[in-house]
């Protein structure tokens, strides 16, 4: 396992970078925010006190908003797994075309799972869906993965184009 080396920028990179490290910071927040009411609900329950109920909701629906967030930049990053052990042998031109051809893979279903939560933050407001306990309702939290999961499609999508002239430039 390795992570990607880094590659040359285009028009799209610095944008793409911003609004990356933007949502992290965001899921970076809910992820705090998720901590502190976890540990308020373990303190109250060790004190005899009634603890914060539906706190295991509230953990699931924050927990899929924060991995929304964080996608875009890890993808970035190269945070990725990557198994190379196929392509160690080839050539970097060829690897870097296969770097290519999955970055357009990962785009494509980036961009589904965006377009399904979307589609899903309707459907479920349409419904009225709610947790069980504290009735809070889920289309907010597949609302709020949705811009993470295109962005991370973004993202793939310049790398992708990036490692391609990469690529042809060697």
């Amino acid at each position: 396992m390795q992570t990607q080396e880094p590659v040359t920028s285009t028009f799209f990179s610095r944008p793409l970078a911003a609004l990356s490290a933007i949502s992290a910071l965001f899921g970076g927040t809910v992820l705090v925010g998720l901590a502190l009411m976890v540990c308020g609900s373990v303190a109250l329950r060790a004190t005899g006190f009634t603890p914060i109920q539906g706190d295991f909701e509230l953990l699931q629906v924050g927990l899929a908003v924060a991995i929304g967030g964080f996608l875009p930049w890890c993808h970035l990053k190269g945070g990725n797994m990557f198994v190379d052990f196929v392509t160690a042998r080839a050539s970097t031109r060829t690897q870097r075309r296969l770097d290519a051809f999955a970055g357009l893979l990962v785009a494509i279903m980036m961009a589904l799972v965006a377009w399904r939560a979307g589609a899903g933050a309707l459907a479920a407001k349409a419904s009225g869906e709610t947790t069980m306990i504290r009735g809070f309702p889920l289309w907010v939290s597949y609302l709020l993965m949705t811009p993470g999961l295109a962005l991370t499609s973004l993202v793939a999508l310049d790398i992708a184009w990036r490692r391609w002239k990469e690529a042809a430039g060697e």
